[in-house]
């Protein structure tokens, strides 16, 4: 009984705990291809080096020695094998929970078969070396194999499965079996069954693997491999696409803005048109100055001029009130009350001119002081359709000679010569976004309006996409708007507007990037709107000829803490994996994956219960022999003192003379009766046979 007790100790129980940890990464990260080859052969393999430590105790110095040369002669395989499985393992993660893990891309992909199985092969003969060593100290082995199965439930997506409970239930029989409790160790494995098998055939798809401790260990993780770049807490992050994988605001006040608003305003503060290496960068050219104007003010006294000389109307049109652009001039206070970002907000057709900060160029001004209040002017664009639909009727050919006309068209070839500027800074598209916008099946073209491209935007982004506040970061080295337009499909407004920047430019049409504050028309209270990181946005503006810049958003998603939860709750509802109809396919399909385990355990449990006998017949003498064969007689039934057939006759003699005498019993005494044995054990097999046909 002690060394029954010994083989389930020391070979049975680690056997199925080592297995189990294998098994729980498979399962945790759905991977169904080569996981029962994996599964046995690890089994098999920490079988073989448990026996074979035992046999030579020596043996194990010679394995470490083996598995050192193993990886100095294979260890550019092995690293390239180990990069590999971390890449599908940070997908794995990315996918589920959206963390934004980084994964290589420095990859030998053409030999990654083979440099993969020798990673695991060389993992699974280190840990099975470790594991074997490990067996004489319990309570180390409890904590090594405890830290692989921490580590499994907090990287694996779906880890807390039917897995998990035959890691535990093993190690709670396994102490238990060491302390001889067989009650306890009884009633232990009918829970674990209790809990094993009915996880088993549950979808583990309908688990959540996003939890909040799971994601808060995993945050950081990742923050202390990555940085704290990746996750914006709201505001601006100044054009770098590259490094932020995830918005979460808190509903910080930033500042309060006093206006006689009723509509939706954008205020704008980081405006870019260059872009490379996954961020857009503010120009460092000098101010811009055309006909001794700004190019940053020029647009502001646009709406001043007379609109209906210039608008031209087809015949028997007729004209009405969505046809007026602009509103008339308008007062504007921004009260800061978090100086955090970096460029100051306006909004769009102000007068930047009284404004204290640093012109840059013809799209941003540098906060120079710590000023909390700014007082501007500026022009509502009321009707931001009708301007993009007037553009194409703007006719200047008609401006007369006096005064204030000529200091219209003074004014008027200013926004020219900046027109020819914009076509020349704001039309660029690298190459590599020249050849993914071929790929993309986008309704634009020159040779229709802005009106109509615009609107091919928004479609294409509307119903190919998906809005996320988590969609992660591009793997390194692939450019992030690339990324997302072919591989992700997944994004926040900064994915949007970067890649509606680049659509509209292969359009022929001005466009640059822009981040800033959209505040909403029902966040207006008696003409003040308090502003929280949650009205933080990017967007499109494009340039419309003798107007100037006017915003174009192409999210379809609003701003606000209500706008977020819902997108929030509405890409749960789309990512969860609800059962459906298949669900007792899927049920079966496991049944038939989990046989062949059992199968495995049942032959492993009947060998070695098979060798122990064996065992235990070797050590034996004749008459101890004897009298053991007597009890496997005695389980068939068999009475040998009232048999009458000689066969039964010397056999009764032999167990006789094996209980009563002190005569040594000889090898041709025992061969009789486990001869007796075999022939009634046969006997009562074709019995069972016969019966079973009748019925």
């Amino acid at each position: 009984m002690q060394k029954n007790r010994k083989i389930q100790t020391e070979y049975i129980l680690p056997a199925i705990i080592f297995a189990s940890v294998i098994w729980g990464i498979f399962a945790g990260f759905r991977v169904s291809r080569y996981q029962w080859i994996m599964i046995i052969g690890s089994v098999a393999l920490f079988l073989g080096i448990c026996i074979l430590c035992d046999r030579l105790k020596q043996s194990i110095y010679g394995m470490i020695a083996a598995a050192g040369l193993f990886f100095l002669l294979f260890h550019e395989q092995l690293l390239n094998g180990f990069r590999i499985i971390n890449n599908k393992m940070a997908l794995a993660l990315n996918q589920s929970m959206d963390l934004g893990f980084y994964y290589y891309v420095s990859v030998q992909m053409e030999s990654s078969r083979r440099d993969s199985a020798l990673a695991v092969i060389f993992f699974l003969l280190t840990a099975g070396i470790i594991l074997s060593f490990l067996r004489k100290y319990p309570l180390i082995l409890f904590v090594f194999t405890g830290m692989m199965e921490c580590a499994v439930l907090i990287i694996a997506p779906y880890s807390i499965s039917a897995v998990f409970f035959l890691f535990l239930g093993s190690w709670i029989m396994y102490f238990s079996l060491r302390k001889g409790k067989r009650a306890f160790r009884t009633l232990t494995g009918v829970l674990c069954v209790l809990l094993i098998f009915p996880l088993y055939f549950y979808d583990q798809t309908t688990i959540p693997a996003d939890t909040m401790i799971k994601r808060s260990i995993l945050v950081q993780i990742r923050k202390m491999t990555q940085g704290e770049s990746y996750l914006a807490s709201g505001g601006l992050g100044n054009g770098d696409i590259a490094s932020v994988g995830e918005v979460s605001p808190t509903g910080e006040k930033l500042f309060e803005v006093y206006a006689p608003e009723k509509d939706d305003l954008y205020l704008k503060s980081y405006v870019s048109g260059d872009y490379a290496n996954g961020k857009w960068t503010a120009d460092t050219k000098e101010t811009l100055v055309y006909g001794g104007e700004s190019a940053i003010e020029l647009p502001f006294l646009f709406p001043d001029l007379h609109m209906d000389d210039f608008v031209t109307y087809d015949k028997g049109y007729i004209k009405t009130d969505q046809d007026v652009i602009f509103s008339e001039k308008r007062s504007l206070k921004i009260h800061y009350e978090k100086n955090q970002d970096q460029y100051l907000l306006f909004p769009y057709f102000c007068d930047v001119s009284q404004m204290e900060g640093n012109i840059i160029s013809d799209s941003v001004i540098k906060r120079t002081t710590n000023r909390k209040d700014y007082d501007m002017t500026y022009y509502q664009i009321i009707h931001p359709q009708a301007a993009l639909r007037a553009v194409q009727k703007l006719d200047f050919s008609g401006i007369g000679t006096t005064m204030e006309e000529i200091m219209e068209k003074d004014y008027i070839k200013s926004m020219y010569d900046y027109g020819t500027y914009v076509k020349k800074e704001y039309l660029k598209v690298p190459k590599n976004m020249k050849k993914c916008l071929k790929s993309l099946d986008v309704k634009t073209d020159k040779k229709k309006t802005v009106y109509e491209n615009i609107e091919a935007v928004r479609s294409y982004l509307k119903y190919n996409y998906q809005y996320s506040y988590r969609p992660g970061l591009a793997p390194q080295g692939k450019d992030p708007v690339v990324y997302f337009l072919q591989d992700r499909k997944k994004g926040f407004c900064t994915q949007y507007a970067s890649a509606a920047v680049f659509m509209l430019r292969n359009a022929k049409i001005p466009a640059r990037y822009v981040e800033g504050y959209r505040i909403r028309s029902d966040q207006w209270r008696l003409g003040k709107a308090q502003v929280t990181d949650y009205e933080a946005h990017a967007w499109v503006e494009v340039y419309l000829e003798h107007i100037g810049w006017v915003p174009v958003d192409v999210t379809g998603v609003s701003t606000g803490k209500t706008a977020y939860e819902r997108t929030e709750k509405a890409e749960k509802q789309q990512n969860a994996i609800v059962p459906n109809k298949k669900q007792f396919v899927t049920n079966v399909k496991k049944a038939m994956y989990f046989v062949p385990f059992v199968i495995i355990m049942l032959m492993i449990i009947m060998l070695t219960k098979m060798l122990q006998n064996i065992r235990k017949l070797r050590r034996m003498s004749n008459k101890e022999k004897i009298l053991y064969y007597e009890n496997e007689l005695k389980k068939y039934g068999e009475k040998l003192g009232k048999s009458s057939k000689t066969a039964d006759r010397m056999t009764y003699q032999i167990v006789e003379k094996a209980k009563f005498s002190d005569g040594n019993i000889t090898d041709r005494e025992v061969v009789i009766v486990k001869r007796h044995l075999d022939l009634l054990k046969r006997k009562n097999r074709n019995v069972t046979k016969i019966l079973s046909k009748l019925k």
